[in-house]
């Protein structure tokens, strides 16, 4: 079971295109978080924030008292290098935000000098104004000159949820464009893979990120953020459908009360094919239909062209 935790909205970077909603009071970690992970099966714990390296007093503490979890840390680098022994010693995944090129939406680089860290992953957002996958993928490769490794690619999309960040959601035309993208990547990803036995590793993130939708199997009222395999936290252990809104809480009935959710605001999902790939999408997002026809349109072509190379007895 994998727990996401909120740990405030502090950020020493403020991206533009963010999401989040701030928060004046930045409550300390408390003894209900910690006794609601330590019921966790198996646990994989996932910092997250605003920038989570700017409370590693508090994540120290919750390392502390689950020995035996394992953890993952999504920061934007400002810090890395001050806390990459800690994160060696703690056996950490460091996902670090990185968009490509100048990364000039971020305002800072994390990638100018080696890293020597083995478990790393890097998060990309796309939104209006970035969204050439292959222009990105080449920045990487020159980065990976740079630090001396590999870089993976799990690109993701930017919501708009309020006014300051509405320009950076995505267009009709965006949303046309990075589908025939998609296809063109995955599309040829899966035929090297499945028929010649090449695994293409500049597409390998892209694959890995809709073969893991398609296996999530999601059932009416789990969705993305929150499912049978994840539980999202804020640092007083309460949960929500969404941790950088955090106006609608959940309680140990949260399948229920995010069926009558998605029942109240996008009936339209009970019916929906690829439910079971999407869980809902973001239910925060103001450019919901675009989101929505992205999804639609990419779950149901990965879905065809996997079944496919699956049905030819090809796929694992």
């Amino acid at each position: 079971m994998q727990a996401t935790i909120y740990m405030g909205s502090k950020c020493n970077l403020n991206c533009a295109y963010c999401h989040r909603e701030a928060d004046e009071f930045e409550p300390k970690v408390s003894e209900k978080l910690i006794e609601e992970l330590k019921k966790l099966d198996d646990p994989t714990i996932k910092f997250m924030g605003g920038e989570p390296t700017l409370y590693m007093g508090e994540i120290k503490r919750i390392v502390a008292a689950l020995p035996s979890a394992k953890f993952v840390i999504c920061t934007n680098g400002v810090n890395l290098e001050n806390y990459l022994p800690f994160f060696r010693e703690h056996d950490f995944l460091v996902c670090i935000s990185f968009d490509g090129g100048a990364n000039a939406e971020r305002g800072f680089d994390p990638f100018t000098k080696a890293i020597d860290y083995p478990k790393l992953a890097v998060s990309t957002t796309l939104h209006h104004g970035h969204i050439d996958l292959k222009a990105i993928i080449k920045s990487f490769a020159e980065k990976e000159r740079i630090i001396v490794r590999a870089l993976s690619f799990f690109p993701h999309f930017a919501h708009a949820t309020n006014t300051a960040n509405d320009t950076y959601a995505l267009s009709l035309g965006d949303a046309e464009y990075i589908l025939r993208q998609y296809k063109e990547m995955v599309g040829s990803y899966m035929e090297q893979r499945f028929k010649y036995g090449v695994r293409n590793f500049r597409y390998e993130g892209m694959f890995t990120g809709l073969l893991k939708r398609y296996q999530a199997n999601f059932s009416y009222g789990e969705t993305y953020c929150v499912n049978k395999n994840l539980k999202k936290y804020n640092t007083s252990g309460e949960s929500f459908t969404c941790l950088y809104i955090r106006d609608e809480k959940l309680s140990d009935n949260w399948q229920t009360e995010q069926q009558r959710l998605l029942d109240e605001k996008f009936p339209e999902c009970r019916c929906c094919p690829v439910y079971f790939m999407c869980g809902g999408g973001c239910i925060k997002t103001k450019s919901r239909d675009i989101e929505c026809y992205i999804n639609k349109m990419l779950f149901s072509w990965f879905k065809a062209e996997y079944e496919k190379w699956k049905g030819a007895g090809y796929a694992d």
